[in-house]
Protein backbone atom coordinates (compact mmCIF):
# COMPACT_ATOMS: atom_id res chain seq x y z
CA UNK A 1 0.00 0.00 0.00
CA UNK A 2 1.25 3.63 -0.80
CA UNK A 3 1.55 6.11 1.07
CA UNK A 4 -0.87 9.35 0.62
CA UNK A 5 1.29 12.11 2.60
CA UNK A 6 2.36 14.17 -0.70
CA UNK A 7 -1.12 14.06 -1.99
CA UNK A 8 -2.91 14.96 1.28
CA UNK A 9 -0.04 17.39 2.07
CA UNK A 10 -1.37 19.53 -1.34
CA UNK A 11 -5.15 18.66 -0.21
CA UNK A 12 -5.60 19.19 3.31
CA UNK A 13 -2.61 21.69 3.91
CA UNK A 14 -4.13 24.66 2.43
CA UNK A 15 -7.69 24.02 3.62
CA UNK A 16 -6.25 23.97 7.06
CA UNK A 17 -4.00 27.04 6.43
CA UNK A 18 -7.48 29.15 4.94
CA UNK A 19 -9.61 27.35 8.45
CA UNK A 20 -7.01 28.75 10.70
CA UNK A 21 -6.47 32.19 8.84
CA UNK A 22 -10.29 32.03 8.75
CA UNK A 23 -10.38 32.18 12.92
CA UNK A 24 -7.91 34.43 13.29
CA UNK A 25 -9.16 37.01 10.66
CA UNK A 26 -12.57 36.27 12.81
CA UNK A 27 -10.80 36.83 16.38
CA UNK A 28 -8.71 40.42 15.33
CA UNK A 29 -11.85 41.49 13.80
CA UNK A 30 -12.97 41.20 16.72
CA UNK A 31 -10.51 42.18 18.97
CA UNK A 32 -10.07 45.67 17.14
CA UNK A 33 -13.43 46.70 17.63
CA UNK A 34 -13.57 45.52 21.02
CA UNK A 35 -10.18 47.06 21.58
CA UNK A 36 -10.95 50.17 19.52
CA UNK A 37 -14.62 50.86 21.67
CA UNK A 38 -12.68 50.21 24.91
CA UNK A 39 -9.60 52.64 23.88
CA UNK A 40 -12.27 55.52 22.79
CA UNK A 41 -14.46 54.77 25.99
CA UNK A 42 -11.52 55.21 28.25
CA UNK A 43 -10.02 58.08 26.58
CA UNK A 44 -13.68 60.01 26.87
CA UNK A 45 -14.02 59.49 30.54
CA UNK A 46 -10.06 60.96 31.17
CA UNK A 47 -10.50 63.59 28.93
CA UNK A 48 -13.87 64.60 29.48
CA UNK A 49 -13.00 64.84 33.67
CA UNK A 50 -10.12 66.78 32.44
CA UNK A 51 -12.62 69.20 30.62
CA UNK A 52 -15.09 69.27 33.24
CA UNK A 53 -12.54 70.08 35.64
CA UNK A 54 -11.17 73.05 34.14
CA UNK A 55 -14.68 74.32 33.61
CA UNK A 56 -15.50 74.25 37.04
CA UNK A 57 -12.65 75.92 37.68
CA UNK A 58 -13.64 78.51 35.55
CA UNK A 59 -17.01 78.88 37.09
CA UNK A 60 -15.63 79.42 40.41
CA UNK A 61 -13.17 82.09 39.06
CA UNK A 62 -15.77 84.12 37.50
CA UNK A 63 -18.54 84.02 40.72
CA UNK A 64 -15.78 85.68 42.43
CA UNK A 65 -15.05 88.04 39.51
CA UNK A 66 -19.25 88.87 39.26
CA UNK A 67 -19.61 89.62 43.11
CA UNK A 68 -16.24 91.24 44.18
CA UNK A 69 -14.54 92.44 40.75
CA UNK A 70 -11.54 90.38 41.74
CA UNK A 71 -10.33 87.14 41.49
CA UNK A 72 -7.39 85.92 43.51
CA UNK A 73 -5.89 83.03 40.95
CA UNK A 74 -3.10 82.30 42.84
CA UNK A 75 -5.83 80.25 45.26
CA UNK A 76 -7.65 78.93 42.36
CA UNK A 77 -4.38 77.72 41.02
CA UNK A 78 -3.88 74.33 42.84
CA UNK A 79 -2.94 71.07 41.89
CA UNK A 80 -2.65 70.82 38.09
CA UNK A 81 -4.63 73.57 36.92
CA UNK A 82 -2.97 77.24 36.15
CA UNK A 83 -5.91 80.05 36.11
CA UNK A 84 -5.27 83.72 34.53
CA UNK A 85 -6.87 86.45 34.81
CA UNK A 86 -7.00 88.95 31.72
CA UNK A 87 -8.75 92.62 31.35
CA UNK A 88 -8.85 94.03 27.99
CA UNK A 89 -7.08 97.39 27.64
CA UNK A 90 -8.30 100.35 26.58
CA UNK A 91 -5.12 100.97 23.64
CA UNK A 92 -5.82 99.93 20.49
CA UNK A 93 -3.33 97.25 19.30
CA UNK A 94 -2.84 96.06 23.48
CA UNK A 95 -4.96 93.53 23.91
CA UNK A 96 -4.08 92.34 27.34
CA UNK A 97 -3.38 94.16 30.90
CA UNK A 98 -2.65 91.17 33.68
CA UNK A 99 -4.41 93.20 36.67
CA UNK A 100 -4.23 89.38 38.78
CA UNK A 101 -0.93 88.49 38.42
CA UNK A 102 2.15 90.58 39.05
CA UNK A 103 5.17 88.62 38.50
CA UNK A 104 3.16 86.96 35.21
CA UNK A 105 2.04 83.45 35.13
CA UNK A 106 2.61 81.35 31.84
CA UNK A 107 0.61 78.98 29.87
CA UNK A 108 -1.51 82.25 28.14
CA UNK A 109 -3.19 80.69 25.07
CA UNK A 110 -3.51 84.02 22.80
CA UNK A 111 -5.60 82.24 20.39
CA UNK A 112 -8.20 80.98 22.64
CA UNK A 113 -8.40 84.55 24.09
CA UNK A 114 -8.90 86.40 21.22
CA UNK A 115 -11.99 83.44 20.14
CA UNK A 116 -13.66 85.04 23.16
CA UNK A 117 -12.75 88.47 22.83
CA UNK A 118 -14.01 88.15 19.32
CA UNK A 119 -17.51 87.72 20.37
CA UNK A 120 -17.34 83.71 21.77
CA UNK A 121 -18.80 83.58 25.60
CA UNK A 122 -16.33 80.50 25.85
CA UNK A 123 -13.12 78.54 24.01
CA UNK A 124 -12.56 75.17 24.69
CA UNK A 125 -9.69 73.49 22.94
CA UNK A 126 -6.03 71.45 23.09
CA UNK A 127 -2.86 73.14 22.61
CA UNK A 128 0.83 72.20 22.74
CA UNK A 129 2.42 69.10 21.40
CA UNK A 130 3.73 65.86 23.01
CA UNK A 131 5.63 66.35 26.07
CA UNK A 132 3.32 69.45 27.00
CA UNK A 133 -0.02 69.10 25.79
CA UNK A 134 -2.71 71.63 27.45
CA UNK A 135 -6.01 71.67 27.53
CA UNK A 136 -7.73 75.22 27.76
CA UNK A 137 -10.61 76.60 28.91
CA UNK A 138 -11.26 80.47 28.30
CA UNK A 139 -14.29 82.33 29.08
CA UNK A 140 -15.47 86.04 28.81
CA UNK A 141 -17.32 87.15 32.47
CA UNK A 142 -18.69 90.44 34.11
CA UNK A 143 -18.61 92.38 37.13
CA UNK A 144 -21.35 94.03 39.09
CA UNK A 145 -20.48 97.53 37.32
CA UNK A 146 -20.22 95.65 33.59
CA UNK A 147 -16.36 95.40 33.73
CA UNK A 148 -15.51 92.45 31.22
CA UNK A 149 -12.47 90.08 32.11
CA UNK A 150 -11.27 87.30 30.34
CA UNK A 151 -10.58 84.37 32.46
CA UNK A 152 -8.57 81.22 31.08
CA UNK A 153 -7.79 77.96 32.79
CA UNK A 154 -5.12 75.67 31.70
CA UNK A 155 -4.58 72.45 32.81
CA UNK A 156 -1.89 69.32 31.36
CA UNK A 157 -3.27 66.54 30.23
CA UNK A 158 -0.09 64.69 29.59
CA UNK A 159 -0.75 62.13 32.73
CA UNK A 160 -4.48 61.22 30.74
CA UNK A 161 -2.05 60.59 27.71
CA UNK A 162 0.63 58.40 29.24
CA UNK A 163 -2.42 56.59 30.97
CA UNK A 164 -3.87 56.15 26.66
CA UNK A 165 -0.49 55.41 25.73
CA UNK A 166 0.05 52.16 28.29
CA UNK A 167 -3.46 51.33 27.73
CA UNK A 168 -2.91 50.92 24.06
CA UNK A 169 0.41 49.06 24.73
CA UNK A 170 -1.65 46.87 26.75
CA UNK A 171 -3.92 46.16 23.69
CA UNK A 172 -1.75 45.89 21.16
CA UNK A 173 0.66 43.37 23.10
CA UNK A 174 -2.82 41.58 24.44
CA UNK A 175 -4.28 41.64 21.02
CA UNK A 176 -0.68 39.86 19.40
CA UNK A 177 -0.52 37.22 22.12
CA UNK A 178 -4.67 36.56 21.49
CA UNK A 179 -3.57 36.33 17.78
CA UNK A 180 -0.84 33.76 18.68
CA UNK A 181 -2.41 31.67 20.26
CA UNK A 182 -5.79 31.95 18.06
CA UNK A 183 -3.42 30.20 15.24
CA UNK A 184 -2.02 27.89 17.22
CA UNK A 185 -5.90 26.71 18.49
CA UNK A 186 -7.17 27.39 15.30
CA UNK A 187 -4.71 24.96 13.35
CA UNK A 188 -5.30 22.59 16.37
CA UNK A 189 -8.90 22.83 15.80
CA UNK A 190 -8.35 22.63 11.75
CA UNK A 191 -6.65 19.60 11.88
CA UNK A 192 -9.10 17.64 14.04
CA UNK A 193 -11.97 19.64 12.16
CA UNK A 194 -10.59 17.77 8.98
CA UNK A 195 -9.40 14.38 10.41
CA UNK A 196 -12.32 12.19 9.55
CA UNK A 197 -11.79 13.44 5.92
CA UNK A 198 -8.23 12.44 6.06
CA UNK A 199 -9.43 9.25 6.92
CA UNK A 200 -11.88 8.97 4.29
CA UNK A 201 -9.81 10.22 1.60
CA UNK A 202 -6.52 8.05 3.07
CA UNK A 203 -9.16 5.25 2.36
CA UNK A 204 -10.17 6.12 -0.81
CA UNK A 205 -6.99 6.24 -1.56
CA UNK A 206 -5.79 3.22 -0.41
CA UNK A 207 -9.34 1.43 -2.48
CA UNK A 208 -7.78 3.39 -5.76
CA UNK A 209 -4.10 2.13 -5.13
CA UNK A 210 -5.15 -1.29 -4.73
CA UNK A 211 -7.78 -1.48 -7.46
CA UNK A 212 -5.51 -0.15 -9.59
CA UNK A 213 -2.87 -3.10 -9.06
CA UNK A 214 -5.86 -5.24 -9.35
CA UNK A 215 -7.02 -4.49 -12.23
CA UNK A 216 -3.99 -4.54 -13.99
CA UNK A 217 -3.59 -8.71 -14.17
CA UNK A 218 -7.02 -9.00 -15.43
CA UNK A 219 -6.82 -6.28 -18.23
CA UNK A 220 -3.35 -8.13 -19.48
CA UNK A 221 -5.11 -10.88 -19.96
CA UNK A 222 -8.21 -9.50 -21.86
CA UNK A 223 -5.87 -7.78 -24.02
CA UNK A 224 -3.86 -11.26 -24.49
CA UNK A 225 -7.09 -12.81 -25.89
CA UNK A 226 -8.47 -10.76 -27.91
CA UNK A 227 -5.03 -10.19 -29.77
CA UNK A 228 -5.02 -13.64 -30.40
CA UNK A 229 -8.69 -13.63 -32.07
CA UNK A 230 -7.46 -11.27 -33.52
CA UNK A 231 -4.98 -13.38 -35.14
CA UNK A 232 -7.48 -16.10 -35.36
CA UNK A 233 -9.59 -13.83 -36.84
CA UNK A 234 -8.15 -10.64 -38.34
CA UNK A 235 -11.41 -8.94 -40.00
CA UNK A 236 -13.21 -9.75 -36.54
CA UNK A 237 -14.80 -5.86 -35.53
CA UNK A 238 -15.54 -7.09 -31.91
CA UNK A 239 -11.88 -8.44 -31.27
CA UNK A 240 -10.17 -5.02 -32.36
CA UNK A 241 -13.12 -2.99 -29.90
CA UNK A 242 -11.65 -5.17 -27.30
CA UNK A 243 -8.11 -4.64 -27.53
CA UNK A 244 -8.84 -0.92 -28.56
CA UNK A 245 -11.49 -0.56 -24.97
CA UNK A 246 -8.85 -3.21 -23.34
CA UNK A 247 -6.10 -0.23 -24.30
CA UNK A 248 -8.19 3.02 -23.11
CA UNK A 249 -9.32 0.89 -20.19
CA UNK A 250 -5.63 0.09 -18.92
CA UNK A 251 -4.41 3.79 -19.81
CA UNK A 252 -7.10 5.07 -17.34
CA UNK A 253 -5.79 2.28 -14.81
CA UNK A 254 -2.45 3.13 -15.15
CA UNK A 255 -3.51 6.85 -14.59
CA UNK A 256 -5.09 6.37 -11.44
CA UNK A 257 -2.42 4.34 -10.44
CA UNK A 258 -0.01 7.59 -11.10
CA UNK A 259 -2.07 10.08 -8.95
CA UNK A 260 -2.53 7.23 -6.40
CA UNK A 261 1.33 6.12 -5.89
CA UNK A 262 3.57 8.81 -3.92
CA UNK A 263 6.05 6.81 -2.37
CA UNK A 264 9.28 8.32 -2.12
CA UNK A 265 10.32 6.18 -5.09
CA UNK A 266 7.88 8.60 -7.00
CA UNK A 267 8.69 11.73 -5.22
CA UNK A 268 12.58 10.96 -6.49
CA UNK A 269 11.46 10.48 -9.97
CA UNK A 270 10.28 13.88 -9.74
CA UNK A 271 13.53 15.22 -9.43
CA UNK A 272 15.10 13.42 -12.44
CA UNK A 273 15.91 15.43 -15.57
CA UNK A 274 13.74 14.43 -18.84
CA UNK A 275 13.58 15.10 -22.31
CA UNK A 276 10.19 16.05 -23.11
CA UNK A 277 10.98 16.08 -26.94
CA UNK A 278 11.31 12.46 -26.90
CA UNK A 279 8.65 11.81 -24.36
CA UNK A 280 6.24 13.22 -27.07
CA UNK A 281 8.46 11.77 -30.00
CA UNK A 282 7.57 8.19 -28.37
CA UNK A 283 4.13 8.48 -27.56
CA UNK A 284 3.06 10.22 -30.36
CA UNK A 285 4.34 6.93 -32.33
CA UNK A 286 2.61 4.65 -30.33
CA UNK A 287 -0.61 6.40 -31.19
CA UNK A 288 -0.05 5.83 -34.40
CA UNK A 289 -2.27 2.72 -35.11
CA UNK A 290 -4.86 4.48 -32.57
CA UNK A 291 -5.38 7.67 -35.02
CA UNK A 292 -4.93 5.65 -38.11
CA UNK A 293 -8.14 3.25 -37.10
CA UNK A 294 -10.55 6.50 -36.08
CA UNK A 295 -9.26 7.95 -39.84
CA UNK A 296 -7.36 11.18 -38.01
CA UNK A 297 -4.37 12.87 -39.10
CA UNK A 298 -1.65 13.34 -36.53
CA UNK A 299 1.65 15.63 -36.89
CA UNK A 300 3.78 16.73 -34.10
CA UNK A 301 6.64 19.27 -33.89
CA UNK A 302 9.55 19.13 -31.36
CA UNK A 303 13.09 21.09 -31.20
CA UNK A 304 16.01 18.54 -31.08
CA UNK A 305 15.64 18.54 -26.91
CA UNK A 306 13.75 20.18 -24.33
CA UNK A 307 14.88 19.01 -21.13
CA UNK A 308 12.32 19.09 -17.68
CA UNK A 309 12.72 18.55 -14.46
CA UNK A 310 10.20 15.35 -13.65
CA UNK A 311 9.04 11.68 -14.01
CA UNK A 312 8.85 10.37 -17.96
CA UNK A 313 6.34 8.35 -17.34
CA UNK A 314 3.51 10.44 -15.77
CA UNK A 315 4.73 13.17 -18.10
CA UNK A 316 3.64 10.67 -21.22
CA UNK A 317 0.64 9.92 -19.08
CA UNK A 318 -0.46 13.35 -19.35
CA UNK A 319 0.22 13.33 -23.21
CA UNK A 320 -1.32 10.10 -23.43
CA UNK A 321 -5.01 11.59 -21.74
CA UNK A 322 -5.05 14.55 -23.69
CA UNK A 323 -4.23 12.32 -27.17
CA UNK A 324 -7.09 10.16 -26.46
CA UNK A 325 -9.40 12.90 -25.37
CA UNK A 326 -8.96 14.61 -29.15
CA UNK A 327 -9.22 11.03 -30.84
CA UNK A 328 -12.28 10.76 -29.19
CA UNK A 329 -13.86 13.78 -29.59
CA UNK A 330 -12.50 14.26 -33.32
CA UNK A 331 -14.42 12.90 -36.04
CA UNK A 332 -12.99 11.14 -39.59
CA UNK A 333 -11.24 13.33 -41.52
CA UNK A 334 -9.73 15.94 -38.65
CA UNK A 335 -6.04 16.67 -38.15
CA UNK A 336 -4.72 16.15 -34.63
CA UNK A 337 -1.17 18.10 -33.62
CA UNK A 338 1.33 17.79 -31.06
CA UNK A 339 3.85 20.71 -30.76
CA UNK A 340 6.77 20.63 -27.88
CA UNK A 341 8.77 24.35 -27.59
CA UNK A 342 10.39 26.76 -25.54
CA UNK A 343 8.69 29.61 -24.17
CA UNK A 344 11.97 31.35 -22.05
CA UNK A 345 12.09 29.66 -18.44
CA UNK A 346 9.34 27.06 -19.55
CA UNK A 347 8.53 24.17 -21.73
CA UNK A 348 5.30 24.19 -23.45
CA UNK A 349 3.33 21.16 -24.83
CA UNK A 350 0.32 22.13 -27.11
CA UNK A 351 -1.98 19.23 -28.19
CA UNK A 352 -4.70 20.71 -30.75
CA UNK A 353 -7.59 19.14 -32.75
CA UNK A 354 -10.09 19.76 -34.86
CA UNK A 355 -13.21 18.40 -33.39
CA UNK A 356 -16.25 19.13 -32.07
CA UNK A 357 -14.73 21.24 -29.50
CA UNK A 358 -15.87 22.14 -25.28
CA UNK A 359 -18.91 24.43 -25.02
CA UNK A 360 -17.57 27.66 -23.39
CA UNK A 361 -19.83 27.63 -20.36
CA UNK A 362 -18.01 24.28 -19.90
CA UNK A 363 -14.66 25.33 -20.03
CA UNK A 364 -14.09 26.37 -16.20
CA UNK A 365 -15.09 22.99 -15.18
CA UNK A 366 -13.48 20.89 -17.43
CA UNK A 367 -10.76 19.72 -15.60
CA UNK A 368 -12.76 18.63 -12.52
CA UNK A 369 -12.89 14.97 -11.53
CA UNK A 370 -16.34 12.92 -13.15
CA UNK A 371 -17.49 16.44 -14.88
CA UNK A 372 -18.80 15.74 -18.37
CA UNK A 373 -20.10 18.57 -20.72
CA UNK A 374 -22.60 16.43 -21.82
CA UNK A 375 -23.68 13.17 -20.71
CA UNK A 376 -24.84 12.07 -23.68
CA UNK A 377 -21.65 12.54 -25.88
CA UNK A 378 -19.50 10.91 -23.23
CA UNK A 379 -21.23 8.06 -22.61
CA UNK A 380 -21.13 6.88 -26.40
CA UNK A 381 -16.97 8.20 -26.54
CA UNK A 382 -16.64 5.99 -23.48
CA UNK A 383 -15.48 8.91 -21.30
CA UNK A 384 -16.09 9.31 -17.39
CA UNK A 385 -14.44 12.67 -16.79
CA UNK A 386 -11.48 11.65 -15.25
CA UNK A 387 -9.00 11.70 -17.36
CA UNK A 388 -8.47 15.67 -17.35
CA UNK A 389 -8.54 15.63 -13.97
CA UNK A 390 -5.85 13.26 -13.65
CA UNK A 391 -3.87 15.42 -16.50
CA UNK A 392 -4.10 17.98 -14.06
CA UNK A 393 -3.06 16.28 -10.79
CA UNK A 394 -0.12 15.48 -12.63
CA UNK A 395 1.28 18.58 -14.35
CA UNK A 396 0.62 20.62 -11.07
CA UNK A 397 2.86 17.44 -8.95
CA UNK A 398 5.47 18.72 -11.96
CA UNK A 399 4.84 22.66 -10.91
CA UNK A 400 3.19 23.74 -13.71
CA UNK A 401 0.32 24.96 -15.41
CA UNK A 402 -2.27 23.20 -17.94
CA UNK A 403 -5.03 25.12 -19.67
CA UNK A 404 -7.66 24.87 -22.73
CA UNK A 405 -8.96 27.04 -25.20
CA UNK A 406 -11.70 26.14 -27.63
CA UNK A 407 -14.54 26.88 -30.23
CA UNK A 408 -17.26 24.76 -30.20
CA UNK A 409 -17.45 22.96 -34.10
CA UNK A 410 -13.96 24.57 -34.77
CA UNK A 411 -11.77 22.15 -32.23
CA UNK A 412 -9.65 22.54 -28.94
CA UNK A 413 -6.01 23.32 -27.53
CA UNK A 414 -4.71 21.83 -24.70
CA UNK A 415 -1.59 23.82 -23.50
CA UNK A 416 1.07 22.68 -20.66
CA UNK A 417 3.58 24.50 -19.23
CA UNK A 418 6.04 23.34 -16.99
CA UNK A 419 9.66 24.50 -15.67
CA UNK A 420 12.54 23.92 -17.99
CA UNK A 421 15.46 22.52 -16.59
CA UNK A 422 17.90 24.27 -18.78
Amino acid sequence: MHSAAGIEDRLFTPARIRLTAWYVSVLAAVLVVLGSALYLVVRQQLLGSVDNGVKLVEAQAAEKWAQSGHVNVAALSTGPYTVNLVIPSLIPGNLYVDRGLRNGRPHLDKASLFAVYEGHPTDLRSSGSSGDRQRVYSARVSDQSGEVALIQVTRSTEPEHEALDKLLLGLLIGGAGGLILAGVGGWWLAGKSLRPVRVAFNRQHAFVSDASHELRTPLAVIRANAEFLQQEQPENVEARDIVSETDRLSSLVDALLAVARDDDRGAKALHMRVDLAEVVEATVASFRTVTTDHELELTHATPGELMVMGDREQLRQVLVILLDNAVRYTPAGGRIHVQARVDGKEAVLTVHDTGIGIPEEALPRVFERFYRADDARNRQSGGVGLGLAIARELVTRHSGRISVTSTEGAGSTFTVRLPRDT
